[in-house]
This record gives structure tokens, C-alpha cells and sequence, in this order.
């Protein structure tokens, strides 16, 4: 089936939301066609089941971060970064949630099929923060001492813990410590 259909979209904003409000064991098939707005039948057109769906929202995330860090943009390389960080940690990205994305981590770690589809979104993610990097220490705007590719490993591990943070916490909230994330960014990266 199409990925751009409605009902494609329909399925995918139902999963994520059923998985983020009840957790991904917890939500049933029918959950999902339901909220919807589909039947089960035809919610077996597009997907064969659960794990199908939960690693199509973390690929749709991956669309949607990748074409973020594509889109043409003017400044510095760690303005760029800065304005990418913040996003992802203020809204993570189409269609999950805070909730969702501390969900998929956690599913992920109990699942392997999902883990390596996880493993291998996080490293093309990744991979596009490393080529910003990159341009960074190209134009002597960052340090040449660093490895670019370790250092996203830092760098999204401080974005997952803020986004866990938003999950666990309804009072926490992300924009007031961006700032802090931007100045921690510059002292890791900056000569």
C-alpha cells in the first residue's frame, strides 16, 4: 500500500497516539483501527500488525528530522545545530510525542526487530548532525580536535534525556533550559 495516503496518516497519528496514552503492549489492533476511524480489515492493508506500525512512525520521525536538517538555512553552523536540537527537543517530530518517543525507546530495548530499526533511524539522524559538524570544523567554526560522529553520540543522548525529562515531568519545560542546552552545545564544539 501507498504510504501517502490519508488512511496511511489516519493509522499512523492513531498508533502513535494509542502507544503514547497506553503504551505499545497495552494498545490493541483494535485501539488503533478504532481511533482511526477504520476497520481492523482495512488496517491490515497497510500494516500486518503493531511492530509494523510502531517502526513506521519511527521511520515517519526520521522523515521528518531528516528533511529538518536538509532544508536550507543561513548563520552559523551552531546556530543551525542549535535550531535543530531545540526543535527535536521542544516538539521530538511528526508524529510522535514526548511520551511516544520515551515509548519507542523503551519498546525498542525489549524488542530487537524494533531496536535495529531504532539503531539504524538514530544513526542516519545522526549522521546528518556529523555532516553539520563537520562543515563546522571545515569552516573553522568548530574545534578540529573533535570526532564528529562521537560527538553526536553525546549530543543526542542529551536530547533523549530531555525529552524523557518532558515524558516524566508535565512541569518541565524544555524551553527554559534551551539556553543552557545552547551554551553546552557551543562549549563542546567551539575553539
Amino acid at each position: 500500500m501507498s504510504k501517502h495516503t490519508d488512511t496511511y496518516h489516519k493509522l499512523i497519528t492513531a498508533a502513535a497516539a494509542c502507544f503514547a496514552e497506553k503504551g505499545f503492549r497495552a494498545t490493541s489492533v483494535r485501539d488503533i483501527a478504532t481511533r482511526a476511524g477504520i476497520s481492523q480489515g482495512a488496517m491490515y492493508t497497510y500494516f500486518k500488525g503493531k511492530d509494523e506500525l510502531i517502526e513506521a512512525i519511527v521511520l515517519e520521525e526520521q522523515k521528518s528530522a531528516l528533511a529538518a536538517q536538509q532544508a536550507a538555512h543561513e548563520g552559523t553552523c551552531l546556530t543551525r545545530l542549535c535550531e535543530l536540537t531545540s526543535h527535536c527537543i521542544s516538539e521530538v517530530g511528526y508524529p510522535v510525542t514526548h511520551h511516544l518517543w520515551l515509548e519507542i525507546m523503551a519498546e525498542s530495548a525489549r524488542n530487537p526487530e524494533l531496536g535495529q530499526a531504532f539503531i539504524n533511524s538514530d544513526s542516519a539522524m545522526r549522521q546528518g548532525i556529523a555532516t553539520l559538524i563537520e562543515e563546522g570544523m571545515v569552516a573553522g567554526e568548530f574545534r578540529q580536535d573533535i570526532d564528529a560522529n562521537e560527538m553526536t553520540l553525546f549530543i543526542f543522548s542529551l536530547i533523549d534525556g530531555l525529552i524523557a525529562r518532558k515524558a516524566i515531568n508535565a512541569e518541565f519545560s524544555p524551553h527554559q533550559h534551551i539556553e543552557t542546552f545552547k551554551t553546552l552545545l557551543s562549549r563542546m564544539l567551539c575553539a
